[in-house]
């Protein structure tokens, strides 16, 4: 039987898989049994980095994509002796190869005992004691715990629309688009990525749309403002209980107040509002080149106390947090690279970038998608990009394993998205009560944890879980078991 059995292995898995051997080093342990279950094209890569193309940047800098916490700055010194240290934010599949090679030093280590399986889990059955795992061949195994890192399994936002002709939800079908208007869905990372790979022909004429009309945003070369109103010590000030939304909004606003013309976003917007994403996009260029982007700084500023703040806050607050603010936060709070943003402005320049704000969603009509936009446009196109993220409900995302869990109620749907963990054991639990034995980490998690998006902050949670793992294990080895 395993000790323990991870199920998905990119990059989360490799943090997890790390961070355990360097507890199982600090504390002696005796090398631990764990399994892995991936595909082998995904293998120790994963999707979000490995299945990337050339041109897709991360937006993180890479002292911030350490996979240890013992090592904080171990990708920016990988960086350095590959010789790409100027590089500040090196393509995906940069990063995946790290993860490889950091895999590799972890077998290669012998701290612990690794036994591969290249394939999915699609049915898990509680048993005494642990879990039986049972793979797509039939292969089955146990374990006494399982770490599910699925990374980001998401359903469309589309469905009525995906059996279509001409929708595309991943790049490797955009060599099929071949020149006209093409419907890209979303305003952050991937409908970037969407654009990006698009535009390399610069022969597509790409309407970037959303319910919201928000653009994406542009990276500062440096954090300056320091927020004086909203801050950790003056949300720990509010009082009956825990912080509520309204109270947050309340404290944002008063900060927002003490820059001049309230920080670049008002102006920003409303150059977007009278449909010039060329000046837009330039104008948050130049700010960005001066470190003049306080309103960014205010929301940068909370990154490490928002997923408490998301934990103190009732169910209702954050479902009203995400339908009603959620765009407009993830459009400023997840900024992309200024030479990015410059590639937008450039298109835009060219009139072969448009950003629309729908006036509902796209529909297919006579052969093609037709989005109509608050502005009175009526936009048909041969090809419709989901480039919205997609949506994390359970019920909508097509996962073999994520139904088989439910069945069983081993895992339960949060109100907010995902599954629903305890948010510091990052245990599933269903009805409020902790299911032995299995844990989740990563995006299926935001409903509970909010901040998941960023791998820096799931490096975080699985470095906080080796430890309460290492100090189960250790507990066990001093009473003989």
């Amino acid at each position: 039987m395993f000790d323990l059995a991870i199920v998905g292995f990119g990059a989360t898995g490799v943090s997890l898989l790390k961070q355990i051997q360097d507890e199982v080093y600090a504390s002696g342990l005796r090398a631990p049994r764990i399994a892995l279950f991936s595909p082998r094209a995904a293998f120790a890569r994963g999707h979000a980095f490995g299945d990337a193309d050339v041109i897709h940047k991360v937006n993180t800098p890479p002292s911030m994509l350490s996979v240890s916490n013992s090592e904080p700055v171990g990708f920016a010194h990988w960086m350095n002796a590959k010789g790409n240290a100027n590089e500040l934010y090196p393509n995906r599949l940069v990063y995946s190869k790290f993860l490889q090679e950091t895999y590799q030093d972890i077998a290669r280590s012998g701290l612990l005992e690794i036994e591969e399986f290249h394939e999915t889990v699609q049915v898990v059955t509680a048993q005494t004691p642990g879990y039986q795992l049972r793979s797509e061949s039939g292969k089955t195994v146990t374990a006494h715990k399982i770490m599910l890192c699925l990374g980001s399994l998401h359903g469309t936002n589309f469905r009525q629309l995906s059996e279509q002709p001409g929708f595309i939800d991943h790049h490797t079908k955009f060599s099929k688009v071949k020149g006209g208007p093409v419907l890209v869905a979303g305003s952050g990372l991937t409908a970037v990525d969407a654009f990006r790979s698009l535009n390399q022909g610069k022969n597509n004429e790409i309407h970037l749309f959303s319910r919201q009309g928000f653009a994406p945003t542009c990276l500062t070369k440096e954090n300056r403002y320091i927020p004086v109103v909203l801050n950790w010590t003056t949300l720990l000030k509010e009082q009956n209980g825990s912080v509520r939304l309204q109270y947050f909004l309340k404290t944002l606003k008063q900060e927002c107040k003490r820059l001049p013309d309230g920080g670049e976003r008002i102006p920003a917007m409303q150059i977007l509002r009278e449909h010039r994403p060329a000046q837009y996009f330039e104008y948050l260029m130049e700010r960005s080149q001066a470190a003049d982007l306080p309103y960014q700084d205010i929301l940068v500023s909370t990154r490490p106390y928002m997923h408490k703040l998301w934990r103190s806050m009732p169910i209702e607050d954050r479902i009203s947090f995400n339908i009603n603010y959620g765009a407009g936060w993830a459009a400023w709070r997840h900024p992309i690279p200024y030479e990015v943003i410059a590639e937008l402005a450039a298109a835009a320049r060219e009139q072969r970038l448009h950003i629309h704000q729908g006036k509902n969603s796209p529909y297919w009509e006579n052969g093609q998608f037709v989005l109509e936009t608050t502005s009175g446009k009526t936009i048909r196109a041969q090809n419709l990009v989901d480039g919205t993220g997609g949506t994390n409900r359970l019920d909508l995302i097509d996962s073999p394993l994520l139904r088989n869990l439910t069945e069983q109620q081993l895992i339960e749907a949060h109100p907010c998205g995902g599954i629903d963990i305890h948010p510091l054991t990052f245990q599933c639990q269903v009805n409020g009560k902790p299911v032995p034995g299995l844990y989740s980490l990563g995006p299926l998690n935001k409903g509970s944890l909010f901040s998941t998006n960023a791998f820096w902050f799931n490096a975080r949670c699985a470095g906080h879980w080796a430890r309460q793992w290492a100090i189960e294990m250790t507990k066990k080895n001093s009473v003989g078991i």
